[in-house]
């Protein structure tokens, strides 16, 4: 398994991982908007290195995670893990490319989550995010988000 940036081709399996899990209705537009931006990070994981090493050649895809990088504040946007990938630590690898981008001490990383999704409100609470506020009815269906942020503390 490795992490690499997503690409283009990518788009096929990003778009059938998220028809998966049914969690999001961003459309291809959407994405490619998201890897054209010069301040997204957009990361995928893919069993293996490709058909016998070639660079340009990639495996399944297993997961992906998208960031907005903005300075000394990020956000996460998205981050899903194929089902029969997840609880192997695919998840934790994606959210730590986006999260090594913030380098300064103070940095921080926001995040929206449904108050319902207990599953991944735990994931993101067990790698240092707090709750911090909440939205109420944010999503269409009425649901509120539950808000959390990362800060980055620099060993001295």
């Amino acid at each position: 398994m490795r992490i690499r940036e997503m690409t283009e081709s990518d788009l096929p399996q990003v778009l059938e991982l998220q028809g998966e899990l049914a969690f999001q209705d961003w459309d291809e537009k959407q994405f490619l908007s998201e890897i054209r931006a010069n301040y997204a990070y957009c990361v995928v994981s893919e069993d293996g290195d490709g058909e016998c090493g070639k660079v340009d050649s990639h495996g399944e895809l297993l997961g992906y995670a998208i960031f907005h990088l903005l300075g000394s504040d990020s956000e996460l946007l998205s981050i899903a893990t194929k089902e029969s990938e997840q609880r192997k630590g695919i998840g934790t690898q994606l959210l730590q490319a986006g999260l090594d981008k913030l380098t300064e001490d103070g940095d921080q990383c926001f995040l929206e989550v449904r108050v319902g999704n207990t599953k991944a409100r735990a994931f993101y609470e067990k790698h240092g995010f707090v709750l911090y506020n909440s939205r109420k009815k944010y999503y269409s269906d009425g649901e509120d988000a539950a808000l959390y942020k990362y800060s980055v503390k620099l060993k001295r």
